[in-house]
């Protein structure tokens, strides 16, 4: 009579140890014997919009912190955020994807942009301060299922202004779900 291997009865036994004391474990403990708990990636996208008036509005991603009650959310930024020409208004920008545990019912969304941007408009073209380009809103889960992406919406006219030959950017968005 040949026995079975060690090898497979060593997943029985863990778990069979693993249960004889599930009731006095938390949730916790549960979480962290199993690892990492499912996540639910979702799209962060910036589409430029009101740029009638421009040629080119070049802008790139500087920073993205994704949190939950102070705590971070894995967020994974686009290679393409760094140079985007947001003057295309038929196209929202990847800046990166984050993802969510489950239990995440809510999440605050900081953007930073890079210093320096560059536009074009008629015969004029110059830099673009972003220093204050900063934008941060809050959303919900709920909101984010709906299509599994936010879309911040940079209204370029409202956003621009003429500043030592230059522009600068005080950012007025909207959020699309």
């Amino acid at each position: 009579m040949k026995l079975p291997s060690q090898s497979r009865w060593a997943p029985a036994l863990l778990v069979a140890l693993g249960t004889t004391g599930a009731c006095d474990s938390s949730e916790d403990d549960l979480v962290r014997a199993l690892g990492d708990p499912v996540l639910d990636a979702f799209e962060l996208r910036l589409r430029g919009q009101d740029a009638a008036r421009y040629e080119k509005v070049l802008l790139g991603m500087g920073q993205v912190e994704v949190t939950s009650f102070g705590e971070p959310v894995r967020f994974e930024p686009s290679p393409n955020a760094r140079a985007m020409d947001l003057s295309d208004t038929n196209h929202a920008h990847l800046l990166g994807r984050f993802f969510l545990p489950r239990y995440v019912k809510q999440v605050d969304i900081t953007v930073r942009l890079d210093d320096v941007g560059a536009f074009k408009e008629d015969s004029l073209a110059g830099l673009v301060n972003a220093q204050a380009g900063t934008i941060q809103f809050s959303t919900t889960r709920g909101a984010l299922e709906q299509r599994s992406r936010v879309v911040i919406h940079l209204h370029l006219k409202d956003s621009l202004f003429e500043f030592r030959g230059g522009k600068t950017l005080l950012p007025s968005t909207s959020i699309a779900h």
